[in-house]
């Protein structure tokens, strides 16, 4: 039986990413969006109009003056905690944009107070979710590569080459930069591929900008794997993950899986998509509210992430190896 049913959210963050989940909730369609925040009155303005709901310039305004099940956030990374706190205590369920937090003292908060409260807190890690990670998870179950051996992933963009926001610059608000906007989405798919990550050592440098703009990491997973992560925000885009086995080799690029296999074979999968993987996990979020459910990057998940790229932090400041 099709459930019709919706839920009454608050938007809010409606510039940059959120112009994206603003498309993927009208996609979803599991939503009435009833009110909406931002701090940018023109953007109020148009987002209000689009949904016909109603506009806010001021967040405890709107968490007060309306009637609402859910905030979705998507606004800078230093006011996740702030806005995600004030919403569970009004007993609102809450997607947060990625990072949960930006620190991880505040991240276990988030989840104790959810848990005390029966909320839900559902992080916005979608790059797991995309068709390529999710066929080559299909791959690592089905045993292709033998025996594991290495996992190497970079994603890199050059957008500090460009103008961006200001708070990006601030070690406070966003440490180390590289990793913090770019390297947890893949910190979260390379978990979801093999587990919790248990040792890290990290490098990392200011190539263009007077912030570390560039970052490696070395990780030890709880299985024994190692693996690599790179991300730069000064270098034209690298968005790559490459699993290394005795059997089998695969490359998982934007849109594209390739295999090849020690005997030769080889094989190659086209899968294109546009924001279909939003448009998942906004559908995701409007079952686990609707029903409480547990969604799959609930709050302890999106703290597992954020403490690895603590410990990343951590290992380059004081030149040492971090264990988990």
């Amino acid at each position: 039986m099709k459930d019709d049913r919706k839920v009454n959210i608050a938007l809010v963050g409606l510039g940059g990413h959120g112009v994206t989940l603003r498309r993927a909730v009208k996609m979803c369609g599991k939503f009435n969006v009833v009110a909406c925040f931002d701090i940018d009155k023109k953007l109020v303005e148009e987002t209000a109009s689009e949904f016909m709901c109603r506009g806010f310039d001021n967040y405890d305004e709107m968490l007060n003056k309306s009637n609402f099940e859910a905030v979705v956030i998507s606004t800078p990374n230093f006011l996740h905690f702030e806005q995600a706190l004030k919403a569970l205590n009004l007993g609102k369920d809450v997607f947060v944009e990625k990072p949960i937090a930006v620190k991880v003292e505040e991240a276990k908060e988030l989840a104790k107070v959810a848990e005390e409260k029966k909320l839900i807190i559902q992080v916005g890690h979608n790059t797991r979710k995309r068709k390529v990670f999710r066929k080559a998870k299909e791959f690592i179950s089905d045993g292709i590569f033998g025996k594991i051996i290495s996992v190497e992933a970079n994603i890199s963009m050059p957008t500090g080459l460009g103008r961006f926001p200001e708070w990006k610059r601030d070690r406070e608000k966003c440490p180390l930069l590289p990793m913090t906007q770019l390297g947890i989405h893949f910190v979260d798919t390379l978990i979801y591929f093999f587990g919790e990550i248990k040792e890290i050592a990290c490098f990392a440098r200011d190539v263009h900008l007077d912030v570390e703009d560039s970052a490696v990491a070395i990780f030890k997973f709880s299985n024994g794997l190692i693996g690599v992560l790179t991300s730069s925000y000064v270098c034209p885009d690298i968005y790559e993950i490459r699993i290394s086995g005795t059997d089998a080799i695969l490359k998982c690029s934007l849109n594209k899986v390739e295999v090849e296999r020690r005997n030769g074979e080889k094989l190659v999968l086209t899968l294109d998509e546009d924001i279909e993987s939003y448009v998942e996990e906004l559908c995701e979020f409007a079952d686990c509210v609707l029903n409480r459910k547990k969604p799959e990057v609930d709050a302890i998940a999106g703290l597992k992430n954020l403490e690895v790229i603590n410990a990343m932090i951590e290992s380059y400041l004081n030149k040492t190896i971090i264990k988990l």
